[in-house]
């Protein structure tokens, strides 16, 4: 991915602009800087801490693009999707350090958990062996980050998301299935796919949910039975007793599909997925069609990312440690 294959429109709120969302000691930094009369032009750095799949560059970008002045402003940044290594510099910012040392809270912030969220989404999606992964975990962050968290693991190789801002952003079509809600308030999920075809074009997939404290062989194949071509996939997420579904079951749903001469219809496997899980569904051979992780990608650990100035007008800054060479392979965003 470069950085010409998208262009989200990240949304900046004022609260970032303002300052509102930064470390205090970086208000009171500015305090003093305007006190004293200083705005040198600074080269600051910011380094991954561990291994990686980059991810931020872009919401970066326009954060910095509406509080530093075009002519007087050089960002340099990692492509994302690229693998990075501990303290690999994967952004620089060459600026008057009053117009953005503000935001160096935000900055971190963005590219922590945007890597954070990339990476755990590459984990999945290589042990998928080519199985479409989606990332339907929104409901388990905060709704200001849920469409970043979309966009995110799709760099990170997901196939979408389930947000409709989230699609928007990765620039792909959002993902959605029968509501587990639908199901229970109509009692059957025969009755909510075919209410959910009613209310929808034939454009929109339609993907019925079973509920995970009935048979789920049973209500698979009634759904398949009832709806004959209207049906794109059967989602599973839970056998009864909260007892995960397996390799073996997944085989049965499709063995019982086949006899129906419903082969058309996928099955989707949702739930918390993990590297681990998804390798024994591979190893297994489950005819497993697309992955749906609920938590797995949402409950990710941030990547830290170190700040880190490197020169004052141009006065190399002397470090803790050797510093690391130029990377070439940053490329420039502003």
């Amino acid at each position: 991915m470069n950085f010409n294959s998208r262009n989200p429109l990240f949304e900046v709120k004022p609260s970032v602009i303002t300052g509102d969302t930064a470390d205090v000691y970086l208000h009171r930094t500015q305090r003093i800087m305007r006190n004293e009369g200083m705005n040198p032009n600074v080269l600051m750095e910011f380094a991954a801490t561990e291994h990686a799949i980059m991810c931020g560059a872009l919401e970066v970008k326009a954060i910095l693009s509406k509080v530093t002045s075009e002519g007087n402003r050089e960002i340099w940044a990692l492509e994302e999707g690229l693998s990075v290594s501990p303290s690999e510099v994967c952004l620089q910012v060459r600026a008057p350090y009053s117009s953005f040392g503000l935001y160096e809270t935000a900055i971190c912030g963005t590219l922590a958990h945007q890597t954070g969220w990339a990476t755990a989404a590459r984990r999945l999606t290589d042990a998928a062996k080519g199985i479409p992964v989606i990332s339907v975990g929104a409901h388990n962050v905060h709704p200001s980050v849920a469409a970043v968290m979309d966009y995110a693991a799709v760099v990170g190789g997901c196939a979408s998301g389930s947000t409709a801002l989230g699609a928007k952003l990765a620039n792909t079509p959002p993902v959605a299935t029968v509501s587990g809600a639908l199901v229970q308030l109509m009692g059957d999920p025969l009755k909510a796919v075919l209410a959910f075809d009613k209310a929808f074009p034939p454009d929109v997939q339609r993907v019925a949910y079973v509920d995970p404290r009935k048979d789920i062989i049973d209500q698979v194949i009634s759904v398949a039975a009832g709806t004959k071509d209207h049906l794109n996939s059967v989602r599973i997420s839970r056998a009864p007793g909260g007892r995960l579904v397996d390799a073996s079951d997944i085989h049965l749903v499709r063995q019982r599909l086949d006899e129906i001469d419903a082969n058309h219809v996928q099955i989707v496997l949702s739930g918390r997925l993990s590297p681990e899980r998804i390798m024994d569904l591979v190893e297994n051979n489950a005819p497993v069609d697309i992955l749906h992780d609920t938590s797995y990608i949402a409950s990710s650990s941030p990547v830290p990312f170190s700040p880190n100035i490197r020169s004052i007008s141009d006065k190399e800054v002397p470090q803790e440690l050797d510093p690391m060479p130029p990377n070439p392979r940053l490329l420039r965003l502003l």
